[in-house]
């Protein structure tokens, strides 16, 4: 089999793909409503040529097609973290994301800002939103911070860390609890 792959949630799916003999690492994602696909491999981020020429196989071999079709992701839609046109093309931003320490307990440098108003007023709350209003902002919540968990990911996996990192696997594993929340919340709607 040259093309396996892991849907860790809705908009994460993990692959894998045999090229030139070796197995390649592939992590697809969605951001800002974007699919993106981006090379787990040190070795195709550190050789864009070699990446291109791995990427363009593998976005042309039939079962990855299926995949995305069976997904609902759009094959002309798909972006790529590396571009595979021009050099002069920019390469994708990722937002800036709190440092990751390796070998540490706690996998922030600093915590997450919190929220201007600790309280929230219930009956306003009630008064102004239907079981519908509250639903979605619950989901663009969970959306938000699975978002953050994934560039979480891939910026462990830039600090050398990866699938076989019980630190890694925890954060796979948060991504994951937050797309199934998100799948049971949109079941309520």
């Amino acid at each position: 089999m040259e093309f396996t792959y892991e849907i860790i949630s809705e908009t994460n799916i993990n692959i894998r793909f045999i090229y030139g003999g070796e197995w390649f690492t592939f992590n697809l994602f969605q951001r800002d409503e974007q699919w993106v696909l981006h090379p787990f491999d040190s070795s195709l981020i550190r050789n864009k040529d070699m990446s291109r020429l791995v990427i363009a196989d593998l976005i042309q071999h039939r079962p990855f097609q299926v995949m995305l079709a069976k997904e609902g992701i759009m094959i002309s839609e798909l972006n790529t973290s590396i571009p595979l046109g021009q050099q002069s093309e920019p390469e994708m931003e990722y937002e800036e994301l709190p440092r990751i320490r390796r070998g540490s307990d706690r996998i922030f440098d600093e915590q997450p800002p919190s929220s201007d108003s600790g309280t929230v007023d219930i009956e306003r709350l009630i008064a102004e939103n239907d079981l519908g209003d509250l639903i979605g902002m619950e989901l663009k919540l969970i959306e938000s911070r699975q978002n953050m968990y994934n560039q979480i990911l891939h910026r462990m996996f830039m600090a050398d860390l990866g699938p076989t990192d019980p630190e890694f696997q925890k954060i796979q594993q948060i991504v994951k609890s937050y797309g199934e929340a998100k799948s049971r919340l949109l079941a309520i709607q």
